[in-house]
């Protein structure tokens, strides 16, 4: 655990030193694409220099190496020994991959330890997918995915991977296993209520539905205990847990999954990164696509918030009069219930940026106040 420690530590604080501020001369980057699989991860490298040619892609260098700590090392050294060769040697070198699960992340940890002023960034595999397409490439392979990565990332300059603290990856693993489980649960008594002739069958599917009930019992009880462990998380699961719909188990998940909610700037970027933002088509006078959810965020958060927001819908307050207002407007109800859970969200980031428990009707009471005064 303080290995992994340190090395968030390591990622995050070299996240400044990768891109240079205003007042320091600019350095030439040099970027290492990197195709990470279970065993191996295959790496291109593309120099500042590249860019101003139209270079083929087989000319960029690309190794395999074991995706193993001593395979990192050794793609460190490769790669040093290959820049060293090529004057005038660029003044840093960072790294880019796509976003594979456990795989990327511990190659992005090994590397944190091994030289942090690498800074690798984690991409969505879409994102890169949809780059690739751009260079009208031919074929598709491990080799040829590495060097357009470390073209991307020349291109586009990603920003580094910031891991999440210990204790928010034991948080969204416990909240995501509970959702998991909660879903096996609904399924099993949906089969149960179909109903079956076979007497086993019946016992067994009792047996199923009490074992997901423990387990998630078990699960709950973790993570309020993980909860408590830290006073600052405790207290903005209680300031969400005001909110009309949210329980606890929602607040837990929402933090879980985004972090801390004060660190988004805008509302927007927060409602993007949970992927409840609309996408729009246009084009011209003739194409107008109808507009839809963009969901290229947190999927696990759009589930926490379906259910809440239901309920919030269903009730008297705010929330459920800005629903109906929207199906006045000519809403259907399904995206006027998606807007409700975007408006969640925001609300929650206002309460946790505020510090002020909820309040229902809080516009209604400030005008009061203000005419009293």
């Amino acid at each position: 655990m303080n290995n992994t420690t340190n090395a968030s530590r390591a990622i995050c604080a070299n996240a400044a030193t990768a891109n240079n501020g205003p007042e320091q001369t600019p350095m030439l980057t040099a970027w290492a694409g990197l195709d990470v699989a279970k065993a191996t991860f295959d790496a291109g490298i593309w120099l500042p220099e590249f860019s101003q040619t139209e270079l083929p892609m087989r000319e960029i260098p690309v190794k395999t190496f074991p995706r193993t700590p001593q395979g990192a090392a050794e793609f460190l050294q490769w790669a040093d020994d290959f820049l060293e060769r090529r004057p005038p040697k660029p003044g840093a070198l960072r790294a880019v991959m796509e976003a594979t699960g456990k795989y990327s992340i511990e190659l992005a940890m090994w590397f944190a330890e091994l030289r942090a002023d690498l800074a690798p960034a984690i991409i969505n595999p879409r994102t890169s997918k949809d780059f690739m397409k751009s260079l009208a490439l031919r074929n598709t392979t491990d080799k040829i995915a590495a060097q357009s990565l470390a073209r991307y990332g020349a291109d586009r300059a990603p920003a580094p991977y910031q891991p999440p603290s210990s204790l928010q990856a034991q948080l969204r693993d416990l909240c995501r296993w509970r959702q998991t489980l909660i879903q096996a649960r609904v399924a099993e008594e949906n089969r149960q209520r179909e109903g079956s002739a076979s007497p086993l069958v019946r016992k067994m599917q009792r047996a199923r539905i009490q074992k997901c009930k423990r387990d998630i019992a078990r699960v709950e009880k973790e993570i309020r205990g993980l909860i408590a462990s830290a006073p600052s998380l405790t207290r903005d699961c209680e300031l969400l847990d005001g909110i009309y719909g949210i329980g606890f188990t929602t607040a837990a998940t929402v933090l879980a999954e985004l972090g801390d909610l004060r660190r988004f700037k805008k509302g927007r970027q927060l409602t993007a990164m949970a992927g409840l933002s609309p996408q729009r088509g246009e084009s011209g006078t003739s194409v107008h696509k109808k507009t839809r959810l963009c969901k290229q965020g947190s999927s696990w958060v759009r589930t926490a918030l379906y259910l809440p927001a239901m309920t919030a819908v269903r009730g008297e307050n705010e929330l459920s009069e800005f629903y109906h207002r929207l199906i006045r407007a000519g809403k259907t109800p399904k995206p006027a219930l998606i807007a409700a859970m975007r408006k969640i969200l925001l609300v929650m980031r206002a309460i946790l940026i505020s510090g002020e428990p909820y309040q229902a009707r809080y516009h209604a009471c400030a005008k009061l106040k203000e005419k009293s005064a």
